[in-house]
């Protein structure tokens, strides 16, 4: 290695350290922020209002998460491997065109699925989730705007752009409450929704995409999404989505008061995967042009995510009884395993990230049926005897699966020198 090569080789690690530090500092503002939003939802509301709240969000990001269809990994990944600052922009226009039909269709589905809700689960959120529906066009673009902020590098649009959209719904919430709104179940939804939609045109703004000579490069996509791109969205699909699908299938099996303090442990265990997740999105330019991954970036990984969980759980139940009142106690007995799922899918995430800036849609998509099996056969077996405990433990063993699915998976690529 010479020493040009040495040097930037130093300089780009040091900004991948310092894109995670802004990506966990950014994740744990949006984390605190998210809890203050909780707390005024929360005593504005009853349980059982907070469980129907919670599940219309959940409702509206799972069904959100469909809504990508392969052709924003490639982005990344084009724009990952681009030398040049002029063609990074033109990627970035043109997979900002290709989501403007993606978003129309999320819309369009939304509406005609609130329909179907209070039919299907035991809350009743149709009318709520109706409602936003028109304005939903920004959610499916939280994905979209990570893929295409870590390929051009530029991570910290995309954590920076989640802490606005966390700091404009809860000043949202106050002025509601000030201006003496009653924070029912649409309007607190209607604010959290909105805030998504405001602060996706800035993240769009701020990545400066160029549409100049976009059309082109969306037939590009097009045809990376048909090689590898559709493959990696199914396994994401299968594996986030079914990861998800706890909150929907706790309103199923269960009933709203377990489904709010499921989501509230959930919010608190969070934080404990957003250094290793970070790290994971941070490293993506780096690991396109790797072999192996950083072996002191797992060891760092394990090491805070652990520590992190052990920590958090301990706290829990003294924070809950502090800032949500005795009616909430029940979530801190929740908080552990989920603290520990979230420690082991923050590690599976630097695995998920190598996997994909090497193009390894089977893969990834063989890891996120593992997970996607493991999870529902789980749910469906504790859901019903142990309701939100039984939800929070399946998360856990599930993770534990799709953790060594991935590990299979990427010391295969190694010895097969992944391309």
């Amino acid at each position: 290695m010479t020493a040009l090569s040495a040097r930037v080789h130093v300089l780009r690690r040091s900004r991948t350290l310092g894109q995670t530090a802004v990506f966990t500092a950014s994740n744990v503002a949006v984390s605190g922020l998210g809890a203050l939003a909780t707390v005024l939802i929360a005593r504005s509301m009853s349980p059982n209002s907070l469980g129907t709240y919670s599940f219309a969000a959940s409702f509206l990001m799972f069904t959100a998460m469909f809504f990508e269809f392969g052709l924003f990994v490639p982005a990344s990944r084009l724009a990952a491997r681009s030398e040049f600052e002029s063609t990074k922009r033109v990627i970035i226009g043109a997979a900002l065109v290709a989501y403007v039909p993606v978003a129309a269709a999320y819309m369009v589905a939304v509406f005609g699925l609130s329909f179907l809700v209070d039919d299907v689960f035991a809350v009743q959120a149709g009318t709520a989730i109706r409602e936003v529906a028109a304005i939903s066009w920004g959610l499916p673009f939280v994905f979209v705007a990570s893929q295409l902020a870590q390929g051009v590098d530029r991570l910290h649009v995309s954590s920076l752009g989640s802490l606005l959209t966390q700091l404009v719904f809860v000043l949202g919430l106050v002025a509601a409450l000030g201006a003496g709104i009653a924070l029912g179940v649409s309007t607190a939804l209607d604010l959290r929704v909105a805030a998504f939609s405001l602060v996706a045109i800035a993240i769009a703004l701020w990545l400066r995409p160029t549409f100049r000579g976009a059309s082109s490069t969306v037939v590009t996509l097009v045809h990376e999404a048909r090689a590898y791109g559709l493959q990696i969205y199914f396994g994401r699909l299968i594996s986030t989505g079914t990861y998800n699908m706890d909150v929907l299938m706790l309103g199923a099996l269960s009933n709203p008061r377990s489904v709010g303090l499921y989501v509230l442990a959930g919010s608190i265990a969070y934080v404990v995967g957003l250094p290793a997740m970070g790290l994971a999105s941070a490293g993506f330019p780096e690991m396109v042009n790797e072999r192996r991954i950083n072996r002191q970036w797992l060891v760092w990984s394990w090491v805070v995510g652990g520590a992190a969980a052990l920590v958090i759980a301990l706290v829990a139940e003294p924070v809950i009884r502090l800032v949500f009142g005795v009616d909430y106690i029940g979530a801190a007995a929740l908080v552990l395993p989920l603290a520990l799922a979230q420690a082991i899918r923050g590690v599976t995430a630097l695995y998920n990230s190598f996997l994909s800036a090497h193009a390894q849609g089977h893969d990834l998509r063989s890891a996120a049926l593992v997970l996607a099996l493991s999870n529902i056969v789980l749910n469906v077996a504790l859901i019903p005897p142990f309701g939100a405990a039984g939800a929070a433990w399946a998360s856990l063993l599930a993770l534990l699966a799709n953790f060594v699915a991935h590990v299979t998976f990427y010391r295969r690529g190694v010895r097969l020198a992944l391309p």
